[in-house]
This record gives structure tokens, C-alpha cells and sequence, in this order.
């Protein structure tokens, strides 16, 4: 069945995602109580647009139901009863993401030795003799130092803690050896070899450039260090330290314009091409940008194969709609939100952002490459602000001075990841002749992370401020497009 989306104005797709998103991140975040605020709002809709209204608030209903189920799923499995219980349980299960190692951590003046963890799932337990079977994620920690493939299954033993931690049932806290069952699948030890030859490539580049390449590229941030994350964070840059919609978005351009040399017919183009598009997410881990990048792209090529005129706010409303109904985690995952907002500012914003630089500095291709992460900051402005309580004045100067250097930098190593395996020597002087562009990031990253910040109050109270400051840019955004016409 086609998706049809038939005008840039034909937004029930972004109305219906948009409402399950604020079901689920409100029953996520807060109370229920709270979603009697949106009362008001739904009577104003009941007296302007009857259907609206419902489709509305049964689409909030459906958000809140939704996550509801999946956290009562978490709460009250077979695992619930041990946790904080201090009962040695052994496991059996898959691993769902790179194990990462955190930094050490001073308590007491004792200085506690960094730990690995990683989300594990599809668990077989055995308790006191008994073994019962279980699909529930459980956040793995363990004071081994383990660099096991997504799909590889262990076998350890340890104990059940509570957490806060939404997306898991508890955090298992290995005890003694994990030993692996078997390893990750075909696909998976592909991908990984992949992984491994690339880094290695960019550990012969060297420096801050080396290690920020296979972040960039495959979403590999096991090189960079934690003192450059925080830079990346002050600069406001943090986007460039893993791949991000926009690296997708890149990476499916750049495919569609290689295949044109090799198959002369658009729908079998658009079929290669999704294809290559799987194998990346695969390369490069499902992330939520990721995730929610794939979806939109496939309902652009599916739009277009079809010969249906597509509209970006659409194609983003299915893709928010299709991946919290999937996994309503999303709905209060931050990473989530800011890939969403700025992919919404730059459909919304871009455009009459470049048309005003354009009117004043009489420079098209300026105007346009300030106007992406100008764009992009507005939206994701009230958020940044809500989590971290700071704003960087430098975040819309070094994207803007960065953005260049993203695309090139992104193709030119995404081929050279590709033939790591087979021609290493290549691979190593393709990465060698983006060095210049990935010191640039660098470069620019270290002198705004210099310049002061903002600092506001976090949560509710530095969203307002941001969502107000964000209305007045918006309204006048607006106003300038509304007057020229």
C-alpha cells in the first residue's frame, strides 16, 4: 500500500505523531495527572474542528497507552521479584549495543576503576536451580574490560539492582567471568570487522582528527576522549562526535547519484538503494537520528518510485509516528527530540531564513549554508536549554564554519571504511587527504569551547525561555516571508 502524501499542507500525518509523541513523553516524563493540561487545548479544538479534536486526542490516548504497557511489561516480569534482593542469578543473553567503558569515579577519596556496560536481552535465567525464560532488556555492568560484537551471547552471573534508567528492567551487575555461548551472526561479525579495520586506519592518522573520523562516519566514538567529548559538547558540536540523520541523509544522496553511472532505471536505482541504506544502519548501530532518518528517506524513495509528490513535514510525522509506536522509549529519549527538531526547523526555517540573508548580503550560496544551522537551532534551541541548562552563543558560528567540510569529509570516509578490509594502504590515504577537514572541526571546536556560556536553569523553566526566545525568531521569520509576499 502507497503512502500518499499529497501537499506540502497535508500535515494529519505530523498531527497524529505529533499527538502520540506528547501521549507518550508526557506519561514518560511526568505524572498522568498532567495530561489534564491539554484539556483546555482539546475543548478549543472540539469548538473549531470536531474531528480534529478526536483524531487528537485519541492519538495523546494511544501515546500514553503505549508506553504505559511497555513500562508495566519492565516492572512486573519474572525478573522483578530479585532485584535489590542480593541473589546470585547466572544468564544467558544476546548483547544489544557496544559495550562502552564509562570514566573512573572518586568516592571517599577511593578512586573506583572504570566499568563496561552494554544492554543485553532475550535473557534465559536460572535462580536457585530454577531457569525460566525471558525477553526483557537488563543494562549490563562488569569491571572486565569486554568488547563483544551486538548479537554475540554471554553467559554470566551477578545481581539485580533497581534503576532509573526507563528502557531496561534492572541493571545486572556481573560478578566474576562472561563467557560467550556463540558469536554475533554473519552480518554482524561483517560489520564489525568493518568497524575494527577502519579504526585502525584512523589510529594511523592519529590525533583528535583520527579519532573524530570513525564517529563521523560509522558512529564509532571508541577513540575519542572524554575531554574532547566535553569540547565538542561546549562548542556546540556534539552532533559531529557520531553519525547523525544528517550523515544518513548524505550517504543515500551521495548512493543515488553513484548508481545513476551504473543502472539506468530509477526504480531499480531506488531498490539498490535501499538496500545499501540497510547495510549502512547495520554498519553503523540503529540510533534514534539513524532510525528516524532511515524511515523518512524510505517514504521519500517510496514516494517517488511511485510517482506521489512528497513533502518533508509529512515524511518526518510518519517517521516519529512509526518509531515511537515501535519503541515509545523514543518519546523521552533527548537524542530523539533534538534530531527531530532540527530536521523540523531546517523544513520549516531554512527557506525564508535564506531568502532574508539573500535579500541583505545579495550572496545565494552563502545565505543557504548559514541558513542550515541556523535552521537547525531554533527548535532544538528550548531543548538543549532544558537538559544541559546552557547556551552556547558559538553554536550557530561553528556549525556554520564546520558545515562545509561534513559532507566531503562524511563520503570520502564512509569509501574509505568500505575497503578497509581488502585495500588498507587506500583506505589509509583517502583518510589521510581528510585529515585537513577533520582538523578544522577540531580547530573550531577548541576555540568556541573557550567562549562563555549561558548558564540558564534546567528543565522546565530553561524551556520556557527557550521556547519563548524560539516564538520571537519565529514570528519574525514568518512575518518577513508573509510581508514579502
Amino acid at each position: 500500500m502507497a503512502v500518499e502524501l499529497r501537499s506540502p499542507f497535508d500535515l494529519h500525518l505530523l498531527v497524529v505523531a505529533i499527538s502520540i509523541w506528547v501521549g507518550a513523553a508526557t506519561y514518560g516524563l511526568l505524572r498522568p495527572i498532567w495530561l489534564l493540561m491539554f484539556l483546555p487545548f482539546s475543548l478549543w479544538l472540539f469548538g473549531w474542528h470536531k474531528a480534529t479534536a478526536l483524531l487528537v486526542i485519541a492519538c495523546i490516548a494511544t501515546g500514553c497507552l503505549i508506553i504505559a504497557a511497555r513500562e508495566r511489561g519492565l516492572t512486573h516480569s519474572q525478573l522483578a521479584t530479585f532485584i535489590d534482593k542480593n541473589i546470585t542469578i547466572g544468564i544467558i543473553a544476546s548483547i544489544r549495543t557496544d559495550p562502552k567503558l564509562g570514566q573512573p569515579k572518586v568516592l571517599d577519596g577511593y578512586v573506583k576503576p572504570p566499568s563496561t556496560t552494554a544492554i543485553v536481552s532475550d535473557i534465559s535465567f536460572t535462580i536457585k536451580g530454577r531457569s525460566y525464560e525471558a525477553h526483557l532488556p537488563l543494562r549490563l555492568t562488569t569491571q572486565l574490560h569486554i568488547n563483544y560484537l551486538p548479537g554475540t551471547v554471554i553467559s554470566a552471573a551477578g545481581i539485580l539492582y533497581s534503576t532509573q534508567e526507563k528502557r531496561v528492567t534492572a541493571l545486572f551487575v556481573a560478578r566474576g567471568p562472561i563467557v560467550v555461548v556463540h558469536g554475533a551472526g554473519i552480518a554482524g561479525r561483517f560489520a564489525g570487522m568493518i568497524r575494527k579495520r577502519f579504526r585502525e586506519v584512523a589510529t594511523r592518522v592519529g590525533g583528535s582528527s583520527g579519532a573524530l573520523i570513525p564517529g563521523i562516519v560509522l558512529g564509532d566514538t571508541s577513540l575519542e576522549t572524554h575531554n574532547f567529548t566535553d569540547t565538542m559538547v561546549l562548542s556546540g558540536l556534539t552532533h559531529l562526535t557520531a553519525v547523525s540523520g544528517e550523515n544518513f541523509a548524505i550517504i543515500a544522496a551521495f548512493t543515488m547519484w553513484f548508481l545513476q553511472w551504473l543502472i539506468s532505471s530509477l526504480r531499480m536505482r531506488l531498490v539498490v538503494n535501499a538496500f545499501a541504506l540497510l547495510g549502512f544502519i547495520v554498519l553503523v548501530r540503529p540510533s534514534p537520528s539513524v532510525l528516524r532518518a532511515t524511515v523518512m528517506v524510505a517514504v521519500l524513495l517510496l514516494s517517488k518510485v511511485r510517482g506521489i509528490k512528497s513533502a518533508g513535514l509529512p515524511a518526518l510525522g510518519l517517521a516519529i509516528g512509526l518509531l515511537i509506536l515501535i519503541d515509545p522509549f523514543e518519546a523521552i529519549d533527548p537524542g530523539f527530540a533534538l534530531s527531530v527538531a532540527a530536521t523540523a526547523g531546517i523544513l520549516l526555517f531554512s527557506r525564508p531564513i535564506s531568502t532574508w540573508l539573500t535579500d541583505r548580503f545579495h550572496r545565494k550560496r552563502f545565505a543557504d549554508l548559514l541558513a542550515i544551522p541556523i535552521s537547525a537551532n531554533i527548535l532544538c534551541t528550548p531543548i538543549a536549554i532544558a537538559i544541559s541548562g546552557q547556551f552556547s552563543f558559538m553554536s550557530i558560528p561553528s556549525n556554520f564554519l564546520v558545515e562545509p567540510v561534513v559532507a566531503p569529509l562524511t563520503i570520502v570516509g564512509f569509501i574509505s571504511a568500505i575497503i578497509s578490509p581488502v585495500l588498507p594502504g587506500l583506505s589509509y590515504l583517502l583518510l589521510l587527504s581528510q585529515k585537513p577537514l577533520a582538523a578544522e572541526i577540531v580547530w573550531v571546536a577548541q576555540i568556541c569551547s573557550h567562549v562563555p556560556v549561558l548558564h540558564i536553569k534546567k528543565g522546565f523553566v530553561g524551556a520556557a525561555i527557550g521556547v519563548l526566545a524560539t516564538l520571537v525568531v519565529a514570528i519574525a521569520l514568518r512575518w518577513n516571508t508573509w510581508r514579502s509576499h
